[in-house]
């Protein structure tokens, strides 16, 4: 008996070679283990307070907003499985997925989690400094301010899995707007368990996302951040686990372009030439126009105090032929709002078009000295004009020196600077005038313009203005094509007031390995989806 067991058991043996053969099905690249860098550890996870492109890729992975966002940057369900809208755009109806729960797998994720997430970030107890995708919400500027109680805020849950947005004006794409950590769902009953130490640490933090933290280890301070696919979340999740090693401390990514060619990690953000670089080495190059070189002053310098006259900067400005200028440059800018921005699911620059570039003055002499007399001074100012350390940009320069020369009798300099540098003395407010790199803090054309707005902290013209800042609100609460009119109107008035012109782009680059696909890289911030990765 025994014997002819053990030799049907051989059979069988040698037949599950053929027998697997036979069922084996073609891989899809699903199942793998994926690695990207944090260039540092998130302060926190806490969607509604946490700030900084790491901590936007981790909140992504752990927690999911009513919509996510596609590798357009259109919306696409999330949290809520569809959502309609009122004619006019002020209300809008979400209808949660049934069945979803948090990642301890038995909490159900409900409308309430929303309200008191919106809540919370517009409160101002919580401090919350990313608070403003939110502030379109009824009643937000008056909660956010401490006017009214939390409770006036127009958000309500009309049953478990339906939530109502009520908002104080139009925002036709409002459904993009979900998809920032911000305003990612909070339950309040863990919440209140956490006892101040919410999303501090793994087991203070309960998520809804595609990912949690892969076991008891998974989130080592300071180490890494290892996420494993959830096995409560409602969708595909194609890789098995991420890991996200900090700074240097398990490895080192000194050649970010070698690191991704030889597998270090699966992608990761390069620079131009690194790009470059990785592209020969068959990765693939991700790219964004995302931000703009521009020419600005510093309109309430000590080293300049003049340059807070408008027609002293018009004088320096407008001594200059830009038109000539920009003809020197691979890539001139048509406006302060860069190309990767998008506004209603299209892209703002294509739609709105470019803003005039202000012509030569053949006489600005005579403009200087009238701005000069205004102020009682006699000379015009001594100006260092900084920039990157580029030889496009400081050839340009060398073109408005000669111009400024020319026109005023003195002789001016540049000091070209790393972009490290430059960035550091731009917001320190150690220049005068400087050629600029502007990148916008979201991915809207009204959050780029209000960077110059009255007691903005990002306003590093400190450049103040009431006509300005009502062109602003215009735009805010406008939608169509009286926004993309309103927000151009913007662009144009800090040209006209030298304020900002626009010069050229810049990028952003990411790589990934040969052979990896499915990423999803979002600009400004917005982090990287890995659900759908592949390799």
């Amino acid at each position: 008996m025994w014997k002819r067991t053990a030799a049907l058991l051989l059979c069988l043996l040698c037949c599950l070679p053929v027998l697997s053969g036979c069922a084996e099905q073609e891989d899809d690249g699903t199942g793998k283990s994926f690695t990207w860098h944090l260039s540092s550890e998130p302060k926190t996870l806490d969607p509604q307070i946490a700030q900084g492109e790491n901590a936007a890729i981790v909140i992504g992975a752990l927690f999911e907003g009513l919509a996510r966002l596609d590798e357009t940057g259109r919306a696409v369900p999330g949290a809520a499985e569809s959502w309609e809208h009122s004619d006019d755009f002020l209300t809008w109806t979400f209808h949660l997925r049934s069945g979803a729960t948090w990642s301890d797998g038995e909490t159900p994720v409900t409308a309430d989690d929303f309200v008191f997430a919106f809540r919370r970030a517009l409160d101002p107890a919580t401090g919350s400094e990313t608070c403003g995708p939110l502030l379109c919400l009824e009643n937000a500027e008056q909660v956010h301010a401490g006017e009214q109680d939390v409770t006036s805020l127009g958000v309500q849950a009309v049953d478990e899995l339906t939530l109502t947005v009520r908002l104080a004006y139009p925002v036709q794409d409002f459904p993009v707007l979900t998809a920032q950590p911000v305003c990612m769902p909070c339950n309040e009953p863990f919440f209140n368990e956490t006892a101040g130490r919410y999303c501090l640490d793994r087991s203070r933090l309960l998520g809804n996302g595609p990912f949690v933290i892969d076991g008891r280890y998974g989130w080592d301070a300071g180490r890494h951040i290892n996420l494993a696919a959830s096995s409560t979340y409602w969708g595909e999740v194609a890789p098995s686990n991420v890991k996200l090693p900090i700074g240097k401390a398990e490895i080192t990514v000194d050649d970010p372009a070698a690191a991704v060619s030889d597998g270090t990690v699966d992608a990761i953000a390069v620079t131009a030439a690194e790009a470059e670089k990785a592209e020969q080495a068959g990765c693939t190059i991700t790219t964004f126009e995302d931000g703009v070189w521009g020419f600005c002053f510093n309109l309430t310098s000590d080293l300049s105090p003049e340059l807070a006259n408008e027609k002293v900067r018009q004088a320096f400005l407008r001594a200059a032929d830009w038109a000539a200028l920009r003809g020197m440059l691979e890539d001139p800018a048509g406006g302060l709002v860069p190309p990767a921005v998008t506004l209603e699911g299209e892209t703002y620059r294509e739609a709105a078009g470019s803003i005039t570039i202000p012509e030569k003055l053949e006489d600005a002499a005579a403009l200087m000295r009238e701005g000069l007399a205004e102020i009682g001074a006699e000379t015009p100012p001594e100006i260092t004009i900084l920039c990157p350390d580029d030889p496009e940009i400081t050839a340009l320069v060398n073109e408005i020196l000669v111009a400024w020369n020319n026109a005023f009798g003195r002789y001016f300099n540049m000091d070209p600077l790393s972009e490290d540098e430059l960035a550091s003395r731009i917001a320190a407010g150690s220049f005068s005038a400087a050629i600029a790199c502007f990148t916008p803090a979201g991915n809207d054309p009204v959050s780029a313009l209000t960077a110059f707005s009255t007691g903005n902290s990002a306003n590093v013209c400190h450049f103040s203005d009431a006509a300005y800042d009502d062109l602003l609100e215009q735009a805010r609460r406008a939608g169509g094509s009286a926004k993309i009119s309103a927000c151009l109107s913007a662009e144009q008035y800090l040209a006209d007031k030298a304020v900002f012109l626009p010069v050229t782009y810049s990028s952003q680059y990411f790589a990934g390995a040969p052979g990896v696909s499915g990423f999803i890289f979002h600009p400004y911030g917005g982090g990287v989806d890995f659900t759908n990765a592949r390799k």
